[in-house]
């Protein structure tokens, strides 16, 4: 139930966020740092209903994608550890929409940090070994864009390509 909260309100701040992009920015900037702050608290909920006994997948959600007979599904949940790294990167997010507050490009780096804390979050989350690779490759696409827009002058093409060939 927590799982369908977190996800279902990312995707909707993230497509609202892109449709509000035209209006005021301290309604755009209060709407994204509430909702992170939602998301926050959800995250931090699932360490309530964490059974500290049982050493298997808790809070196991299973998503059907598709029609089916193409047998397509997204099972996500925590453990221990993910649970933590669930918990701390909602947190995190939540922390970097604080600091820049003040910044002039907010809308694009807030939509940004959103889909990263998605995709961080269905890492976190996902019990499949395909999916997390999709999911842990598909982060890179908001970094680029982050590090290309945002950087410095003359050295963030060199940041880009290094990230990219690093990765």
């Amino acid at each position: 139930m927590i799982f369908n909260f977190i996800f279902s309100g990312l995707l909707v701040t993230i497509v609202s966020l892109f449709l509000l992009i035209k209006y005021e920015l301290r309604i755009y900037r209060l709407f994204a740092l509430s909702s992170a702050g939602l998301i926050c608290l959800a995250a931090l909920s699932l360490i309530v209903d964490y059974n500290t006994n049982n050493f298997y997948f808790q809070n196991v959600i299973v998503y059907n994608i598709g029609l089916e007979f193409l047998n397509v599904y997204i099972s996500v949940g925590v453990d221990g550890l993910s649970l933590f790294f669930f918990i701390l990167s909602s947190l995190l997010v939540f922390l970097c929409l604080l600091f820049i507050w003040d910044d002039e490009s907010f809308k694009t780096n807030s939509i940004n940090l959103l889909i990263i804390n998605l995709f961080l979050l269905l890492v976190f989350s996902v019990l499949d070994l395909l999916l997390f690779y999709i999911f842990f490759e598909a982060i890179l696409i908001p970094m680029f864009i982050i590090i290309g827009l945002f950087g410095s002058r003359e050295r963030k093409i060199r940041a880009v390509f290094f990230f990219f060939f690093t990765r």
